[in-house]
């Protein structure tokens, strides 16, 4: 009988204490966790917008107008070569030192062609990696000096889509679905990010 009392009296205890634990725990819980701050911004919103990425582009286009100019100029001298070519009689000595002056020229043509697209492929993502981390860097300021907790990305689904490929993609990346008016920052945000442009 004693065992019995002793196991139930423990028993009783154990439970007491637990009990007190777990109130004590939720409670500390409680406190603890408060509401986050929310904001959002509209990243394509800050590029289209943004005047940092518009000299860029007006760079990068000046850029592209050049070098279009140089392969375009290279092409005229080759096509007039192969027109060149065909005046000449086959295996003629002008025939074949054209011919090879033509495959040379084609060769560079071919090799410029394919850097340029490297090129520029290249300093395309350099940019948007740069401008991306710069862009971060600028929400994270906003957010510190509006109180903010988390910021999320709130981008606009265009539709109709252009295709079901891009409609899909944009569904699917598009994680907030509604927010109210007040909590969106891209505006504070693009005007920080081309203050110091």
């Amino acid at each position: 009988m004693k065992s019995s009392n002793f196991v139930v009296a423990l028993l009783l205890v154990a439970a007491i204490v637990f009990a007190l634990g777990y109130n004590h725990g939720s409670a500390n819980a409680r406190i603890t966790v408060t509401p986050a701050k929310v904001g959002v911004v509209n990243v394509n919103s800050i590029l289209q917008n943004s005047k940092k990425h518009k000299a860029w582009q007006e760079k990068m286009g000046a850029e592209e107008t050049q070098i279009k100019a140089e392969m375009d100029k290279l092409k005229s001298e080759l096509d007039f070569m192969k027109k060149d070519m065909a005046t000449l009689k086959t295996g003629s000595p002008e025939y074949i030192k054209l011919m090879r002056e033509a495959a040379e020229k084609d060769g560079i043509y071919q090799a410029k062609q394919q850097y340029y697209e490297q090129e520029m492929t290249l300093k395309v993502k350099v940019w948007t990696e740069s401008l991306y981390q710069d862009i971060q860097a600028k929400i994270a300021e906003v957010a510190k000096t509006n109180g903010l907790d988390i910021v999320l990305g709130a981008e606009d689904v265009e539709l109709p889509g252009a295709n079901m490929r891009e409609l899909l993609l944009d569904i699917k990346t598009n994680k907030v679905l509604y927010h109210a008016e007040g909590l969106d920052i891209t505006t504070e945000v693009l005007a920080v990010l081309d203050a110091g442009s």
